[in-house]
């Protein structure tokens, strides 16, 4: 759980990540204020319900990330993140689902999500959470770890498969590629992947690297949901 920090690890006001709340239940959404407030590194830009209005608030206040807490995966939802996604893209978007599932995170994903988790996370894990998204960083839930190894591994059978594809539409990543992607889905940093896979960081980077030039992506989270795409369109 979460532990208070100490007034030496005291940080200057602008420097800290502006976290704004978006969350129609008035006591998630206090729970919620005060964990953020307890962060030294964190400030709250502000709070609001689920309403149309809501790139307007984003707008004024600016935030670096906003949460969209309980959701549902309703339209009007989806369309709200999608609105910021266009209209504010510079905000970095975290969503704490209420039924987390694979078919939602792959939606929220392609709505401009940088970070999915459930609603019931540990307050330590989320916390986490919003500094890697806040950073710029991708992070998902750990119940999608094994649909994302299964993806990788449909993967890997689709490359032994005679595929009725021009060359350039498919994935064309190494054997060791395809292991370093499948552990990488799993783990939090470089160092898990190496110590998983009993190799240097600087070897994890390098295929990371490799693999992410290959699929013309930037990060761990497009290149998985880049695969996914592939498996979806070749039917496996």
């Amino acid at each position: 759980m979460y532990c208070q920090p100490s007034l030496k690890q005291s940080v200057d006001n602008s420097k800290k990540s502006a976290v704004f709340i978006v969350e129609s239940d008035k006591i998630v959404r206090s729970n919620l204020r005060e964990h953020i407030k307890r962060v030294n590194k964190f400030r709250l830009a502000g709070e609001m319900p689920y309403i149309d209005s809501i790139t307007d608030e984003l707008a004024q206040v600016s935030p670096n990330i906003v949460i969209f807490s309980s959701f549902t995966g309703s339209d009007e939802q989806y369309m709200q993140i999608k609105k910021v996604h266009c209209e504010l893209p510079l905000i970095k978007k975290l969503v704490l689902s209420k039924n987390v599932d694979e078919s939602e995170f792959c939606s929220t994903v392609v709505a401009g999500i940088k970070g999915y988790c459930s609603i019931d996370t540990e307050i330590s894990e989320l916390i986490k959470a919003i500094e890697i998204v806040s950073r710029g960083g991708a992070y998902y839930d750990n119940s999608m770890s094994n649909f994302i190894y299964r993806l990788i591994s449909h993967m890997n059978q689709m490359r032994q498969l005679p595929i009725d594809k021009p060359i350039e539409e498919q994935i064309n990543l190494t054997d060791r590629e395809l292991e370093v992607i499948s552990v990488a889905a799993t783990c939090d940093d470089y160092e898990d992947i190496a110590r998983t896979l009993h190799i240097s960081k600087h070897t994890v980077k390098m295929h990371l690297t490799s693999i992410y030039r290959k699929l013309g992506v930037k990060n761990k989270l497009q290149a998985i949901l880049k695969i996914q795409n592939k498996i979806y369109e070749f039917k496996f």
